[in-house]
């Protein structure tokens, strides 16, 4: 069986859009000024590779000043813009230094006088408010989804929906000790770096993340995407990897090596968008709440990874996988027993 591995255009996903969005700005500002006038033959092409420049420079930098996020949300937008800006006029200068000398029809050193007297302080502001624009849409990006935006304008779950899908309950073992080893402040920090460390399986799994809820994390699939490959299931083995490759960072920060366990389960649920305040895609129905059941059986059964008969069920066979059958349990609040399994993986 092979691993899922995250999509390249997934993996990449921010760059696409950063660079796409400023190839966008940067047509937009060669329409309403003359940055093109002295390449008449090129059209709008030169201020599109401007944009699009702008928005890679963007997001390269958001890569190496990570460290700004400490700051104040609105000192850290300053700051970046700033910096943003001053880089993009260099990479401004440079492109009219190398243009001129590709076209030939005028010394740089003209070209480069004209720019600095004509066009300087307007590229500047320019740069500027692309850079925030640029900066407040990685930032909303990373809270909103796409799939939110995409189910927003399409209007999808306005109505409630039933769908076939599967959840999977993720949670730490033993939180209560460790929060009370760590305290809250480095307890929240490992959590922190507990669920960034999830994010490359996340992507593999190709699973969507449907709520945070203090030390657990709800996934979800649609049941066609979550079954392909056996997605849905490989998606606790790359769990459990992504954070043993970061064994020696948890036991030197935090002084342990923190575990999880998870319950899975596949039917029917209704979604929708609530609220008017705060709006929000939610999953309704006992889908949800046997999930959760299935995970708090973790302990009991002394296994870190329990499925339903169902998930079992919809599997191919997997030499890789092993299954082991824990009889028909009842589960609070449920009036009928549950076949449960427990999965071990063999890779």
């Amino acid at each position: 069986m092979i691993v899922p591995k995250i999509p390249f255009f997934r993996k990449y996903s921010i760059f696409y859009k950063a660079v796409i969005i400023g190839g966008i700005l940067g047509l937009f500002y060669g329409m309403i000024t003359d940055v093109g006038a002295s390449y008449e033959h090129l059209g709008f092409l030169p201020s599109i590779v401007i944009g699009i420049s702008i928005g890679f420079i963007v997001i390269v930098f958001e890569k190496w000043l990570i460290n700004l996020n400490n700051y104040p949300f609105v000192i850290a937008i300053f700051l970046k813009a700033l910096i943003y800006s001053f880089s993009i006029l260099i990479f401004l200068i440079l492109f009219v230094v190398v243009f001129t000398e590709l076209l030939g029809h005028q010394s740089y050193q003209e070209a480069l006088q004209i720019y600095l007297q004509d066009r300087l302080l307007g590229d500047f502001f320019f740069s500027l408010g692309a850079s925030i624009f640029l900066i407040l849409f990685i930032e909303i990006s990373s809270l909103l989804s796409t799939r939110f935006f995409y189910n927003y304008f399409t209007g999808r779950y306005h109505r409630p929906v039933q769908e076939e899908r599967i959840f999977m309950f993720v949670d730490v073992k033993s939180s209560t000790t460790i929060a009370e080893e760590l305290g809250d402040i480095l307890y929240s920090k490992l959590l922190q770096d507990l669920f960034s460390d999830f994010n490359d399986a996340i992507l593999a799994s190709r699973a969507e993340i449907y709520q945070y809820a203090g030390d657990e994390i709800i996934l979800t699939w649609k049941t066609a995407v979550g079954l392909k490959d056996q997605r849905c299931l490989y998606c606790f083995y790359l769990l459990k990897q992504s954070i043993a490759l970061k064994k020696e960072y948890y036991l030197k920060t935090y002084t342990l090596f923190p575990k999880f366990k998870a319950g899975m389960h596949i039917g029917t649920s209704v979604t929708a968008w609530v609220g008017s305040i705060k709006k929000e895609i939610v999953y309704h129905g006992d889908l949800l709440n046997t999930a959760s059941r299935i995970q708090c059986k973790c302990n009991e059964l002394n296994h870190d990874f329990i499925i339903s008969e169902a998930v079992k069920k919809a599997m191919p066979e997997d030499s890789s996988v092993t299954y082991n059958q824990k009889g028909e349990i009842y589960l609070r609040g449920k009036a009928q027993p549950l076949k449960l399994y427990t999965v071990d993986f063999e890779l």
